[in-house]
């Protein structure tokens, strides 16, 4: 399994609710080999994936909605986009941006601009730039968001991401979108917490990542505690939600209220200072 494959699964997850969810594209992207490892994980990881992931689409989803309702001229950036379809699920006056690295964004610009040709989904202003943050020098993909941008109310989203980064890595990048950003700007991020180590569902996700990874790639595991966030410089925490909430808000008859029963990710919204 290739760190990209990961975003075919996110899709699937996501097409299993739709209607919780929000998305209701994702399904353009399932197919027979994503079906397997959505088998697999739910076999031998956890089989509440597919509704976590429909909660925190819809989470991210809402936020966003809110904040173009606000700003319908605003840009929204992803950071390690991978096949998400949030551009198209939003006001058409946005201008979205997606970040990913070099293969996901061709596959991903192709299929997209392939679907809006025969109306499967609509036109959307989305440019896509290729970038792989565990390598590249950033100074030349701040200075092309910073023109693009120009200025503009921008929502950032980190999502799926965090986890498969170094701390250095994630340093660099958080330490980009600060100087990208300014006063009330959002940035939505996705991580899990440290005590999550010791549960059985994120020891069985690690095993089953290592065990599938036929790649170079290396995921990192990484987890990061609510003050990595509380003192982030440059930003204040306006919103934080888990699993366990987010299920009482969206779906109260399928409540969730043991954390360390689920691969329980931490939802964190930080408003630019």
């Amino acid at each position: 399994m290739t760190i990209h494959e990961t975003a075919f699964l996110t899709c699937a997850y996501r097409s299993s609710d739709p209607e919780l969810s929000g998305d209701h594209y994702a399904y353009l992207y399932n197919n027979a080999r994503t079906d397997d490892w959505v088998d697999a994980i739910t076999a031998e990881v956890s089989d509440k994936e597919p509704f976590l992931h429909c909660l925190r689409n819809r989470f991210f989803l809402d936020k966003i909605t809110d904040f173009f309702g606000q700003h319908p001229e605003g840009v929204l950036v992803n950071w390690g986009s991978g096949f998400s379809m949030y551009p198209f699920l939003i006001a058409k006056t946005v201008q979205c941006i997606d970040i990913d690295q070099n293969d996901i964004i061709s596959y991903k610009s192709d299929l997209l601009n392939d679907w809006i040709k025969k109306g499967k989904i609509p036109k959307r202003n989305v440019e896509y730039i290729k970038a792989d943050f565990r390598q590249n020098d950033l100074s030349t993909l701040i200075k092309s968001l910073k023109s693009i941008i120009d200025a503009r109310p921008c929502f950032f989203i980190l999502e799926g991401v965090l986890y498969f980064l170094s701390p250095a890595v994630t340093e660099m990048v958080f330490i980009a979108m600060k100087e990208i950003q300014k006063t009330g700007d959002l940035l939505g991020c996705v991580s899990f917490l440290p005590e999550a180590a010791d549960t059985a569902v994120l020891k069985n996700l690690n095993a089953f990542f290592d065990k599938n990874n036929f790649t170079d790639d290396t995921f990192s595991h990484q987890l990061l505690p609510h003050e990595f966030y509380t003192k982030r410089d440059g930003y204040v925490l306006k919103d934080h939600q888990d699993y366990c909430s987010l299920s009482q808000e969206y779906k109260p008859e399928m409540a969730i209220y043991d954390q360390f029963s689920i691969l329980n990710e931490n939802m964190y919204i930080l408003k630019r200072k």
